[in-house]
């Protein structure tokens, strides 16, 4: 700006004054020699020229003088501040206005001494739209996941944060792994509050698992998902490991490899390691005493125990067992043969048990069949007979025949109660079509209110299910063993054969289906056998009534190292008693004379 002198309308004694006016400096009085002018000082928010020159200081302004006032002026940008996560996954951003920075002259009166001096103002620039922000956002690397609607928040919202980006996390795969269908080990056994009957004497059962169940099913990696950074970075998702199975005994893979399968009845296992290992093992050890601590045990497969089996306990089967410590007072049942290492006292022993179970109960099944044909036989007469007086009615029918059943036919409850019983004894042991036709039919007898319409159909019914399990006197009986060192005041059935290898058998009842050798004492009892008897010595040195009895077949062979004036052998009905001591016989029935044959054992 500059200013022209000259004015003095301000002044009557011709000083020189200046004064600001509109951003303008002007100068009264007249410049003459010797004359001080007025000052000026540039201040705040100025820069001021003086005839082309910049003043800093004070100087002195004299009429004629060319002044210039710049006001000062700054303007800030607007602009989009924007700051990533450490992981890249987010970015926020704020919106900043611009910013005008000036400064306003006020006006001041003539005066010798001026400071012109700005009063600073500011004002906001808010000039940017949605796709300078989104273009400010880009140019700092935002590549991935910007959100449309924060970017119009930024700007509504001024100086706020607002996340505007988000990356796509990585979506982690899964290994591979084992999803186990079983439990594994021993587990208590649990009963219903509603439950009549409670056997406090099984207190565990072993899980087992049968031939073709799935034990364990093996689970395919699934690969993860790539993830992104907002930066435009791809995240890649860690490597997946599939599972290395191997089936050891007992086990193997399904066709598509996926599961694994039980090859047989026993006790599933699986290990862990680099390999994941499975197996079902037909065999179970019990390291400890079966008492009632353990509670009674019923394994399907092989059972080992070694510990004692204490009084009033009982141990079943499938399988073979094998009792490492004493017996007393048990009862010992199994499928197959059983080894006593030790002694075996005042206990009920049943080898090849379930073959011995299923043959009464295939007898009964028969019996029951002949009854029902001749039930339904009776009823077909007696339906015709009301039919010929004109008293029948199908509604009636149902009372006539479960009246018939109860009168005539007494003996059907009673083949009933004897199923069932074996069903009990034997357990999941018994083959399922066996155990379903029991369950179905059994109950129509036991109760002859059970079926309300116990008619000809029902019993038809009954008939065709008990053809289709009714055995044919054919069924082939596995040859289950026993053996055992000592044997006192016990009770042992087997279908195969009975040894005694150690001191021997002091009153006690052996039956079985093969051969009975006692390497040494027979003492008081019986000994029921199908093939040969062993002994080494029977009876006592002392004469008593009743030495004991070894009942063989007509066919049948017993063989004594020593034996007891009034010891007994029966060959099927023909009986044998001796009148002396003897020592190395042997005794047969010879089939032409039909008189037992006392003859010398070269043994």
């Amino acid at each position: 700006m500059v200013q022209q002198s000259g004015d003095t309308s301000q002044n009557d004694d011709n000083r020189v004054l200046i004064a600001l006016e509109k951003g303008q400096v002007k100068i009264s009085g007249k410049a003459a020699e010797g004359q001080e002018g007025a000052l000026l000082k540039p201040g705040k928010g100025v820069t001021i020229t003086v005839n082309g020159r910049g003043v800093t200081e004070k100087q002195e302004i004299y009429p004629g003088d060319a002044i210039t006032i710049n006001v000062n002026e700054e303007i800030i940008p607007e602009n989009i501040e924007l700051k990533i996560s450490a992981d890249g996954m987010t970015a926020e951003a704020r919106y900043i206005p611009g910013i005008k920075k000036f400064y306003i002259l006020p006006d001041h009166p003539y005066t010798d001494d001026l400071l012109v001096e700005g009063v600073p103002h500011e004002e906001n620039i808010t000039t940017f739209s949605e796709e300078d922000v989104k273009r400010s956002i880009v140019e700092q690397q935002i590549r991935f996941g910007l959100d449309e609607e924060a970017v119009t928040r930024l700007l509504e919202e001024q100086d706020n944060w607002q996340v505007v980006a988000r990356g796509k996390p990585v979506e982690q795969g899964k290994d591979g792994f084992v999803e186990l269908l079983f439990e594994g080990g021993v587990k208590s056994v649990k009963y219903e509050d509603k439950e009549e009957k409670v056997d406090f004497r099984k207190r565990y059962e072993i899980e087992q698992v049968s031939e073709g169940d799935e034990i364990a099913v093996i689970h395919p990696p699934v690969q993860g998902l790539p993830g992104q950074k907002v930066t435009g970075e791809e995240l890649q998702p860690d490597p997946v490991n599939r599972i290395e199975a191997n089936c050891e005994s007992g086990t193997d893979f399904s066709p598509d490899q996926s599961r694994i399968i039980a090859t047989r009845r026993g006790i599933p296992s699986y290990k862990k390691g680099r390999l994941h290992s499975f197996r079902v093992d037909d065999l179970y050890t019990h390291k400890g005493d079966v008492d009632i601590k353990s509670g009674n045990i019923h394994f399907r497969g092989h059972f080992k125990v070694q510990g004692d089996v204490t009084e009033g306990m009982k141990v079943a089967a499938d399988g073979n067992i094998e009792i490492g410590g004493n017996a007393s007072g048990a009862e010992v049942l199994a499928g197959g043969s059983i080894l006593f290492k030790s002694n075996c006292i005042k206990c009920k022993v049943q080898a090849g048990w379930v073959d011995l179970v299923l043959k009464d109960v295939y007898r009964v099944l028969n019996q029951m069949s002949d009854s029902i044909d001749d039930a339904i036989e009776a009823s077909e007469e007696l339906v015709r007979a009301l039919e010929q007086k004109g008293k029948y009615s199908v509604k009636m029918e149902a009372a006539v025949v479960r009246a018939l059943l109860q009168s005539k036919f007494v003996e059907l409850p009673e083949y009933a109660a004897e199923l069932q019983k074996s069903l009990k004894s034997v357990g999941k042991s018994m083959p399922e079509e066996i155990s379903k036709t029991i369950v179905d039919i059994t109950p129509h007898f036991i109760d002859f209110q059970y079926s309300q319409s116990l008619g000809r159909p029902v019993l038809n019914e009954i008939k065709e299910k008990l053809d289709n399990v009714k055995d044919s006197s054919k069924a082939v009986i596995e040859k289950a063993d026993i053996t055992a060192p000592y044997i006192q005041n016990s009770t042992l059935l087997c279908t195969g054969d009975i040894l005694v290898p150690g001191s021997g058998v002091y009153n006690s009842q052996l039956k079985c289906n093969g051969m009975v050798k006692v390497d040494k004492l027979f003492r008081g009892g019986v000994i029921e056998a199908g093939g040969d008897v062993f002994i080494g010595e029977a009876g006592t040195p002392r004469i008593t009534s009743e030495q004991g009895i070894i009942q063989v077949s007509y066919k049948g062979r017993v063989h004594l190292g020593s034996v007891y004036e009034n010891f007994r052998i029966r060959f099927g009905t023909t009986e044998y008693r001796f009148d002396k001591n003897l020592n190395n016989v042997r005794l047969i029935l010879d089939q032409q004379e039909f008189e037992v044959k006392v003859l010398h054992w070269d043994r």
